[in-house]
């Protein structure tokens, strides 16, 4: 089944709507924007062996403001809330809580395969590692468990196609620094990850460019637990210009809107979260061994176009 929640796969990052004219706003001012249900499987760190434990988890705050009114301010708690194993596989359920200001706090859980971890297409495609999830409860007040099913055009899909991207993100080491935060003082390895996206098109008888530049500093520090995410700034900006077709404007581009945020880490800890969402039976860890037999184990990087074929089993 699909999932109608906002997948953490770079950053808490705030969310700028796209014109739909260079000279338009697409959204009526001073709404907020930000997605009611946040899955903070993105965040995890699958680039290195997981030190985190059954019951790990940190809590961010993320503020944005844009220049056309457009705020967020909520926060996110990321939980490990149990271990499973799944048609053999060992698994780790992510519990993700998103309170934003004035609402009430929502939460969603996904099941993720330890094969994530070291696979180079993790941080790039992690809905490839989900194997369940929970977005609610059932009538009669059970966790609403659904196995997390690929798009068929996905499964179709060539492996040139995830081979080759038009425009990836830029990664820049920017060394070692001290950063502050609500959860202390830490010291930490900065990059700067960079995506810009360009397009030129005819609307009647106007050319209208519009681009994109995200930028964003990551702060990461090992103390921090799953994520070893400590800080990100994000800067978001949108621009363009729009002239008569045949008369190329030479003038500076036009700022549509930009919005700057920042993503805190409020506080962070192995024990004192409870989960409210994974049934009470998986809230424990399995078998060291199973996860270490995964993590040990050559592999390719993970195949888009290979389904799964195994059988579902009793697994725990």
């Amino acid at each position: 089944m699909r999932r109608a929640v906002l997948i953490l796969l770079v950053s808490l990052a705030p969310l700028v709507p796209h014109p739909a004219r260079c000279d338009e706003a697409s959204e009526p001012k001073g709404t907020e924007h930000a997605s009611e249900l946040i899955d903070g499987a993105g965040l995890v760190n699958y680039m290195q062996r997981p030190t985190f434990s059954v019951g790990s988890w940190a809590k961010y705050h993320t503020v944005s403001k844009s220049e056309q009114g457009f705020k967020d301010d909520y926060t996110v708690t990321i939980l490990v809330a149990g271990e499973e194993v799944w048609w053999g596989e060992p698994c780790f359920w992510v519990e993700t809580r998103t309170k934003k200001m004035g609402a009430r706090e929502r939460a969603t859980a996904s099941l993720i395969s330890y094969a994530a971890f070291g696979d180079t297409m993790a941080e790039k495609h992690v809905l490839w590692f989900i194997r369940k999830t929970i977005n609610g409860y059932s009538p009669d007040g059970k966790p609403d468990i659904g196995l997390y099913s690929r798009d068929k055009s996905e499964l179709k899909s060539r492996q040139a196609i995830w081979d080759h991207e038009e425009n990836p993100v830029r990664i820049d080491s920017l060394g070692r620094d001290t950063v502050t935060v609500p959860a202390g003082t830490f010291t930490v390895s900065k990059a700067r990850k960079y995506y810009g996206v360009s397009q030129t098109a005819e609307q009647g008888d106007s050319t209208v460019y519009y681009e994109r530049r995200l930028t964003r500093i990551f702060h990461y520090s090992p103390r921090v637990p799953l994520t070893n995410l400590v800080k990100v700034e994000i800067d978001d900006a949108q621009r363009g210009k729009t002239w008569l077709a045949g008369q190329f404007d030479r003038g500076p581009l036009k700022t549509l809107e930009r919005a700057l945020g920042t993503t805190d880490l409020i506080e962070f800890g192995t024990s004192g979260v409870t989960s409210t969402m994974v049934p009470e039976a998986n809230r424990r860890s399995i078998d060291r061994r199973l996860v270490n037999q995964i993590l040990d184990e050559p592999r390719a990087p993970a195949a888009p176009a290979q389904s799964q074929s195994r059988r579902p089993g009793s697994g725990n």
